[in-house]
């Protein structure tokens, strides 16, 4: 064997992988898309702190949304124009004016049936 002939044959595994690796294996897109996204910072952070709790990053729960947006051709979720009756609640629960009840299901069910009569 000529030395000509060992280098062909001798290659090394590096340059093998680098050689074969894009014909057996799928590439992945580069992340290169930039979204700027103005959030108040009380959101952003209980967000983070839910995210983070199940192993997201905020970049992988935006990727996550828009992935399942072009999945739905639209929104993943209803959107909706709450009614007079929604909003008015949600001004109430954001003022401290909401009752709360403590207690099972079947108690909070009877209260409800003593409170509509």
């Amino acid at each position: 064997m000529t030395a000509k002939t060992q280098t062909k044959t001798a290659r090394s595994p590096a340059k093998r992988d680098r050689k074969t690796a894009g014909k057996t294996a799928a590439r992945k897109p580069v992340k290169s898309g930039y979204i700027n996204a103005r959030v108040e910072p009380k959101l952003k952070k209980s967000a983070e702190a839910v995210l983070d709790k199940i192993g997201l990053s905020t970049t992988d729960a935006v990727t996550m949304f828009l992935k399942q947006v072009v999945a739905h051709k639209g929104m993943p979720f209803p959107v909706k124009v709450p009614n007079k009756e929604t909003i008015r609640a949600l001004r109430d629960a954001e003022r401290g004016r909401v009752t709360r009840f403590s207690g099972t299901t079947e108690e909070f069910f009877a209260h409800l049936d003593k409170t509509t009569r």
